[in-house]
């Protein structure tokens, strides 16, 4: 039964969690009354289940409703209950509940009927929402027996995200912040492991500081995280006082807090602990411990430890500078420490970066078999290490050994099943495959915990998104990413391909020209370089995307 129907006139306005979906005016309007920006497909997922609030929708009759006549694969579906649970922020799942196996449910109140209103009206509404109690109950209880039947206990609430803001050096040295943030490194890299909490990257939470000017409220909305964990690390000698703190940001509150001393052979432990608390605080599990503590091996010194995450750091600005700094500082930490894993990924991630950007000419392409035996040396003396994975799988990319970079990835994900930077690199193999529905999937996912991303994210996401037919959204990718590195070449090449789909071929010439002034050298070539055998299809489209915009197919 229509739920909407079944009171008489569609109501115009639905409430909720602080959100209001007006379907007179097609918009869903944000608690100060400013129209929240979805796409089509996902306003009118969102428009069908709030005309049926309270309703278990199956999942075809969605794709029925949203994409008549149309053939979808059901991916298309999740993408778009995915943005419109983004727009919702923290209560998104709350608001719009999954059935496992039967299809998705709307939990929605009408707005507080006017004066105006006959008692009868009145009445039919208080009805509505008690139908939708019911079968929200329902439902929840036919979960818990699914569950039951599995063996699996379900997490209970919404999956809560987790933000972990860098942790902060009270004596304010340069290795003194470096150590720190490094422990908060390898916490979110630990809390990124459970496979049901949110975990946002630290490549956004980073950007923030829990004592800096930023109010917390401020930072939870812009990261969208309820909880924050904060925390300060002062060095020693080779012993560190760990202080860290979980915080509610809706009530401001300080959840609990852990001060401790410890020697850095205990830094791991110590971390694994906090992993557990916290997420035992939300009433989530992790996944058993013992054998990570086994895995983890510290460093020899901290001083290894320090020197490892300022490499990290410089190779993440993305210029020839940071690769030639980071070069050095890790080689300076391998010196120490022949055996501390982490350093062998990020000289290996350093490498394969320079090569695939061509920022010094040092590292090229032909020098990717040192790079593959620098990764395997890291696996060999630490093979749980998600980060060594998405290393492996982009330099597999780059050798053009896309199976294995696909595998690679895939063991990310298995090892870390929230890491943002697993989510990244598995779509990133999948888009070069030409696996393109699960690639545009998992890089939301990516961008969803990673919201202040660097340019890369949105640059492969606009790909993917292009690859999908979705040029629009693309365009939109391509802008995000200009915006944050506005002479970052793949931005443009994303933004070109997409206008000439589009039609707009004098704003993609517009491109061409700013891209061939910037890169003298540039052929139709090198619009199709990601893309696998497997992928002919979009690499031909790619290529013909750029010579039709302007590009040459060749240089004389």
């Amino acid at each position: 039964m229509n739920t909407l129907a079944a009171v008489g006139a569609p109501l115009p306005r639905l409430e909720v969690a602080g959100f209001a979906i007006d379907l007179a005016r097609d918009t869903l309007l944000d608690a100060d009354g400013r129209a929240v920006e979805l796409r089509p497909q996902a306003w009118q997922v969102l428009r069908y289940l709030a005309l049926h609030a309270g309703r278990l929708i199956s999942k075809d009759e969605l794709l029925d409703a949203v994409w008549p006549g149309v053939v979808v694969t059901e991916d298309s579906l999740v993408q778009a209950v995915g943005d419109v649970r983004r727009a919702l922020g923290e209560s998104g799942r709350n608001v719009v509940k999954t059935v496992p196996r039967r299809g998705y449910l709307l939990v929605a109140a009408p707005v507080a009927p006017t004066g105006s209103e006959t008692g009868t009206a009145r009445w039919r509404h208080r009805l509505t929402l008690g139908l939708a109690l019911l079968v929200l109950v329902a439902a929840a209880l036919g979960w818990h027996r699914w569950a039951g039947q599995r063996g699996a206990a379900p997490a209970t609430g919404a999956p809560f995200s987790v933000a972990v803001l860098p942790f902060r050096d009270p004596q304010r040295s340069t290795d003194g912040e470096a150590l720190a943030r490094g422990v908060a490194a390898d916490l979110v890299a630990e809390l990124a492991r459970s496979p049901d909490l949110r975990v946002l990257s630290d490549q956004s939470s980073f950007q923030f500081s829990g004592g800096g000017g930023t109010p917390l409220a401020e930072i939870a909305r812009r990261l969208r995280s309820r909880y924050l964990v904060d925390g300060t690390v002062r060095r020693n000698g080779e012993q560190l006082r760990l202080a860290v703190e979980l915080l509610d940001s809706e009530s401001g509150q300080v959840l609990w807090s852990s001060s401790q001393t410890l020697a850095a052979a205990g830094l791991g432990a110590a971390q694994l602990a906090l992993v557990g608390r916290i997420a035992g605080t939300l009433q989530y599990r992790v996944r058993q411990t013992e054998e990570r503590r086994a895995l983890a091996l510290p460093p020899r010194t901290l001083d290894v430890f320090v020197l490892t995450e300022r490499g990290r750091v410089s190779m993440q600005r993305y210029d020839a500078a940071g690769m030639r700094e980071a070069r050095a500082l890790l080689a300076q930490a391998l010196q120490i420490d022949a055996g501390y894993a982490p350093a062998w990924v990020y000289l290996g991630m350093t490498n394969t970066v320079d090569a695939g950007l061509r920022l010094t000419g040092e590292w090229t392409v032909a020098r990717l078999p040192e790079v593959l035996v620098q990764l395997n040396r890291a696996i060999a003396l630490q093979s749980d290490l998600p980060i060594a994975y998405v290393a492996l799988s982009q330099a597999q990319a780059l050798a053009r050994n896309h199976d294995a970079a696909l595998a690679a990835a895939q063991r990310c994900m298995e090892l870390s099943p929230n890491d943002a930077d697993c989510f990244y690199i598995l779509g990133k193999a999948q888009l070069e495959l030409g696996q393109v529905p699960a690639a545009v999937q998992n890089l939301a996912q990516a961008m969803d915990r990673n919201p202040l991303a660097p340019a890369y994210l949105p640059a492969f996401y606009a790909t993917a998104l292009w690859a999908d037919g979705r040029w629009n959204d693309a365009v939109r990718a391509a802008d995000q990413c200009l915006a944050l590195a506005p002479t970052f070449w793949r931005c443009r090449q994303d933004r070109l391909a997409a206008l000439v789909e589009l039609g707009r071929l004098p704003e993609a010439r517009e491109e061409a020209a700013r891209l061939m002034a910037e890169l003298p050298a540039i052929t139709t070539r090198w619009f199709d370089s990601v893309f696998a055998d497997s992928a002919a299809a979009l690499r031909d489209r790619r290529r013909a995307a750029a010579a039709q915009a302007g590009i040459p197919v060749k240089r004389e």
